[in-house]
């Protein structure tokens, strides 16, 4: 197996989008340009010995014999080689024969083999399947948290029963961000200017607007929130890398910004209703950077002398189970040794793989009396279900410091209990993405596959509120947090 940067329990399914509630991640350009393969010095084949003058009739006769020879060699191997594939594959290959060679259009090879992998797709769970070269390059570059986008999240749910815009997420050191588009509101309408937004509704027509958009021109969009008050915001297209952990307290606020989102940047986003003992750290993905971004972050929460903690993991669809294991070394409160279980994947065959904290820091950054809550969604899965899971096994929190807001008349996590692996193809560029394994939580094993944490478990209710803070301030009132 590959180890853990390989392993991936991934935030979303087919296409960049979550089941469920769902999420079109990053809209307006999708990811950046992959980087050149890393590869070792580049090394000239030494010139051939130079040789005597021969006879031109020689060179002739041993070439053609040469020829034959070779042709001979090929169609030897090429025979072997066939005959030692499956039927089904050499029926495939036939059939592809005969339908590029007599059917009535054109069928190109990229047309042939889209169609054969989009069956296999349609065979396997919504996490798994075929990715082209090009989807390949952009999931691994995607990794490292690098976009190219404006960085909204819309909901594919409000998208698809409702045909509106709704912006779930806004990504961290994104142009969004940087022009104020807060989530919980709705696009209505865009355009080059204010003067000139049409407004629409339609995601295929923004789309195209977007994408028709050279990277740095600017353009406005309108939105109007929940009480129908509008407000517009001029963005652009560009390259960015996200930032995933934002940190706030009663008199401060963080987050990470510039070229490689590793800047600790002060913000004008501090939650005044927070007593002085109590900090809150939203983690949005465990993808690119988010381990050192979450360890700046606590650092913070320990020089501000907080001793209980807000974590939200609302819309946190998962990431990198390596990610994982740095954040979860924080919350193993009863945990024992300088590191301790995470999860542990059951596969196929019978066999159990450990994953494992990377420290064990509980006591470097809580006390005794510290208060962890934990707030979630049902957009909240994966690898955050993970991390909840290490947190009520190794008592850092119990289920009734879970706070789960709800959405669309549903209250849970989602309830992604498996793993999936991308195995890339060496010699063509692409790659598969698989559900591999089960994943357990990593003292009671329990898995909550098609489960998620529910009311039923003791979690509390947090009704659904788009408003500004709105959620955040109804756990703070029930958990006891307020100034």
């Amino acid at each position: 197996m590959a180890d853990q940067e390989n392993n991936r329990i991934p935030e979303g399914g087919e296409n960049g989008r979550k089941e469920g509630e769902g999420y079109v991640f990053d809209f307006g350009g999708g990811n950046a340009p992959a980087p050149a393969p890393l590869g070792g010095e580049k090394r000239e084949l030494p010139s051939p010995p130079r040789k005597k003058k021969a006879n031109p009739v020689k060179i002739a006769g041993c070439i053609a014999g040469g020829v034959a020879i070779a042709a001979l060699g090929f169609f030897g191997g090429y025979l072997a080689s066939y005959s030692s594939l499956d039927e089904e594959i050499r029926s495939l290959i036939w059939a592809k024969d005969q339908i590029q060679n007599n059917y009535y259009e054109e069928i190109t090879d990229e047309e042939f083999y889209g169609a054969v992998f989009d069956g296999v797709n349609g065979l396997l769970d919504p996490y798994s399947g075929y990715l082209s070269p090009d989807e390949y390059s952009a999931m691994i570059e995607s990794a490292t948290g690098a976009q190219i986008g404006i960085g909204l999240s819309f909901s594919t749910r409000e998208i698809e029963e409702n045909g509106r815009l709704f912006v779930a997420r806004v990504s961290g050191n994104s142009p969004a961000e940087r022009a104020g588009i807060r989530e919980g509101v709705y696009l209505v309408g865009f355009g080059m200017t204010d003067e000139t937004i049409a407004e629409s509704s339609s995601y295929d027509e923004f789309s195209a607007f977007v994408l028709a958009r050279a990277e740095g021109e600017f353009f406005s969009l309108l939105f109007e929130d929940g009480a129908g008050e509008r407000s517009y915001a001029r963005v652009c297209r560009e390259a960015y890398v996200e930032n995933y952990v934002f940190y706030r307290s009663s008199d401060s606020s963080y987050g990470f910004t510039g070229e490689n989102a590793d800047e600790l940047t002060s913000m004008a986003d501090s939650i005044p209703e927070l007593d002085d003992d109590t900090a809150y750290i939203r983690l949005t993905q465990f993808n690119g950077g988010a381990a050192g971004q979450f360890k700046a972050a606590m650092d913070v929460f320990r020089s501000e002398g907080k001793t209980n903690l807000i974590l939200d993991l609302r819309a946190n669809g998962g990431g990198y189970l390596n990610i994982l294991s740095e954040i979860a070394s924080y919350f193993g409160k009863d945990a024992e040794g300088e590191t301790f279980t995470v999860a542990t994947a059951e596969y196929r065959s019978g066999r159990s793989e450990v994953y494992t904290s990377t420290g064990n820091l509980w006591d470097e950054y809580f006390s005794p009396d510290s208060r962890v809550v934990v707030m979630a969604d049902n957009g909240t899965a994966s690898a955050s279900e993970c991390l909840i899971g290490a947190m009520i096994d190794y008592g850092a929190i119990g289920y009734d410091d879970i706070w789960l807001s709800e959405r669309n008349g549903e209250t849970r996590t989602y309830g992604k209990g498996i793993m999936q692996m991308t195995m890339p193809h060496l010699f063509g560029g692409d790659g598969i993405t698989l559900t591999v394994a089960r994943v357990l939580w990593p003292v009671s094993g329990n898995c909550i596959h098609g489960r998620g944490v529910i009311p039923e478990d003791g979690a509390h209710t947090v009704s659904e509120n788009y408003a500004p803070n709105a959620e955040i301030l109804e756990v703070i009132a029930g958990a006891g947090f307020g100034g």
